[in-house]
């Protein structure tokens, strides 16, 4: 009885419009409360317990990395490095367009930071050119999707955090997969601008290169430190996401004087803005999948699916599809917080490394950003261009069809994902 109302509330709730960590808390608690043999102070020492984390700290860093980058101008010099770099190609801005996410990928961790700032750079110059707005807006939303992908990487933090495995591993397990994202992303580029004939320009001399790789040195310079610190065991994760908003702040405000010190306040006010829902989601989530694992369901689903099939590249074709369901109708955090502990059960009896299944769940958690209804990619895009909703969604759809082979590619073919860990030695399973 208690489960079913459990489930019943959070339902409600969402369907009311709560926010999401409301859902979670009212649902947990309900069934504590109806239960009548769990001890509340158990509970509430496993809801902070889950904030009781050194792996979380990175978040806000990398939130705050990401807002310096977008408003201290560090986008438009990574993205004017790009243009010279590919420009000249035909379809060369939707090749910048992949190729300036990748980079962006490797400095702030979120997929929404690149739709809402690198992507905003990205849509105005291609509109400029005469791109349509279905290759502006489908190559758009899916570029950023690199950019949980490619680390550093907050989903990344955690998942790490959920399943107690190492993050620094998971960031050197995505950079296989954000590469292969980006090629796949390009192929489709090709094959679009073919069928269009996209205007090609002039290539960019050398002088226009060496000026704005000048202008841009420091800018990318900064995703080498993160990736070659953490590789080298130089510093931690966490560690190398201090140093990303402190070498973002000096760049921005003291070599490039793009952004005044003052505005600094609005980097924190920012941060705290996106971090504390983060952080209540972290700890509601912990006590909805509390409830989840009280009940067994892990064990449960273990049962069912291995009663049906013991292959490993089946059960990770369901993963994949309850992922992508749940990335249509959740954010990111949640979904990781209540599903990886009922997956862990399963995928480790059958042989997945929890490093490959870690980048399967951030990236079937980065389509979701892409797909109705509630994909919060679609929504910022329309936000921010004053395109309807509908509209961006049917120039997003086709899109979607270089992402899912992308998607299985990765999930078959592990080397794609652990190549690069077990060449560094790292433990990945």
């Amino acid at each position: 009885m208690a489960f079913w109302v459990y489930l019943a509330v959070f339902i409600v709730f969402l369907a009311c419009g709560a926010p999401i960590y409301m859902a979670l808390l009212s649902s947990g608690l309900s069934y504590v409360f109806l239960h009548g043999n769990i001890d509340s102070m158990a509970v509430m020492a496993k809801m902070y317990g889950s904030l009781d984390s050194f792996v979380l700290l990175a978040i806000p860093m990398f939130m705050a990395a990401g807002i310096v980058m977008n408003n201290g101008g560090i986008t438009d010099r990574i993205f004017n490095f790009c243009r010279a770099l590919l420009g000249h190609l035909p379809g060369g801005l939707a090749y910048v367009n992949v190729l300036a996410s990748f980079l962006f990928s490797g400095m702030s961790g979120s997929a929404l930071a690149d739709v809402g700032g690198l992507g905003n750079v990205e849509i105005k110059a291609m509109r400029d050119e005469g791109y349509d707005d279905d290759t502006i807006f489908g190559i758009t939303a899916a570029s950023a999707t690199m950019g949980p992908i490619v680390p550093p990487s907050i989903p990344m933090v955690v998942y790490g955090s959920a399943a107690s495995v190492s993050v620094g591993t998971l960031f050197t397990a995505g950079v296989g997969p954000g590469i292969a994202i980006g090629l796949i992303l390009c192929i489709a580029v090709f094959i679009v601008a073919k069928r269009r004939g996209y205007t090609v320009h002039k290539r960019a001399t050398m002088r226009e290169l060496f000026t704005c790789i000048r202008r841009s040195f420091f800018a990318l310079l900064l995703p080498i430190i993160i990736m070659g610190g953490i590789m080298c065991g130089y510093f931690t994760p966490t560690e190398a996401s201090c140093i990303a908003i402190t070498y973002c702040i000096i760049v921005v405000c003291f070599i490039y004087h793009d952004m005044p010190v003052k505005n600094l306040l609005a980097v924190v006010d920012g941060t705290v803005s996106g971090i504390v829902p983060a952080l209540a989601i972290v700890s509601s989530a912990s006590l909805f999948g509390w409830v989840l694992q009280f009940e067994h369901l892990g064990e449960k689903m273990y049962n069912g699916i291995t009663s049906l099939t013991n292959n490993k590249w089946v059960i990770l074709l369901i993963i994949d599809v309850i992922l992508l369901f749940f990335g249509m109708i959740l954010d990111s955090t949640p979904t990781i917080m209540l599903l990886v502990p009922i997956f862990q059960p399963l995928t480790t009896a059958v042989g997945i490394s929890p490093i490959h299944l870690g980048v399967i769940v951030v990236l079937n958690l980065m389509i979701g950003l892409m797909t109705p209804p509630y994909g919060q990619s679609l929504f910022m895009l329309a936000g921010t261009t004053g395109v309807h909703f509908n509209k961006v969604v049917k120039y997003v759809m086709p899109w979607l069809l270089p992402m899912f082979i992308a998607l299985l590619a990765i999930t078959f073919f592990e080397p794609i994902t652990l190549a690069i860990p077990m060449m560094l030695d790292f433990e990945v399973f």
